[in-house]
């Protein structure tokens, strides 16, 4: 009895002894699988870096789609992706009526939705290809316009008068995208003849709209419309193109 129970502890002890081990050497191994992303219109950041290159020694490209590469420092580079198509050139062989063998050049229009980044090193004036990254091209969002948080509905009159220019946010977005309003215009409706539009040309209410707001009272709409913004690469359509807002 006693051997059987030395026996039962000793296969206890090594089953014990191999489930740590195999809990210490069977590691999960967890990757990322989403798809490389650039985006149109804006600045993209990305890094490059090759082990056993240094910096200074690598380039890169665009190449399968219409864009720009500009390096910023050291392993930092910012990608531009054009709107519109990408033409690319096929050359393919074909067969005439007489059995007669030619190549034909084709060209292939297609979405500027693919670009490649070719990355190369140059040494002593010897360009090396050293491999590239595929990335699907997609819009930005639209983005939204608020005042003071708000894009509608009802309003206290001193949340205007102390924030009288309208914000523009891309919501949920991976980097810093910067927008700016370039003009809307403002029309007011007190219950009686509606008022010509106040036009600004940029994000800040004019002097004539805050002193229209100072006269509102409860129930009365202001409308704010033609909103228009622009980042570096030009004007953008925002989510919101019209706020109604209505004083508490």
């Amino acid at each position: 009895m006693k051997k059987i129970y030395l026996l039962a502890l000793v296969l206890l002890c090594i089953g014990l002894n191999l489930n740590a081990q195999t809990q210490e050497e069977t590691k999960p191994v967890i990757a990322a699988t989403n798809i490389n992303i650039l985006y149109r219109g804006v600045d993209n950041p990305i890094s490059i870096a090759v082990d056993g290159i240094s910096d200074e020694y690598l380039y890169a490209v665009v190449s399968n789609g219409n864009g720009k590469i500009k390096k910023i420092g050291k392993c930092q580079y910012i990608v531009n992706v054009d709107y519109g198509t990408y033409q690319f050139t096929i050359t393919m062989d074909c067969v005439d009526t007489d059995g007669t063998i030619y190549q034909k050049d084709t060209i292939i229009t297609t979405n500027n939705d693919h670009i490649d980044i070719d990355v190369y090193s140059k040494i002593n004036n010897k360009e090396i290809y050293l491999g590239s990254t595929s990335f699907i091209v997609k819009d930005i969002k639209k983005p939204i316009v608020q005042i003071d948080m708000n894009d509608g509905g009802l309003i206290d009159k001193g949340a205007l008068l102390r924030k009288p220019y309208i914000k523009v946010e891309v919501e949920d977005f991976d980097f810093p995208v910067e927008y700016k309003v370039i003009g809307f215009q403002m029309t007011f409706n007190t219950g009686k003849n509606g008022d010509a539009p106040f036009v600004s040309r940029d994000e800040k209410f004019t002097p004539e709209m805050i002193t229209k707001i100072k006269t509102l009272k409860k129930g009365d709409k202001i409308y704010i419309e033609e909103i228009r913004v622009a980042g570096t690469y030009g004007e953008k359509s925002v989510a919101n193109p019209q706020m109604i807002f209505t004083i508490r």
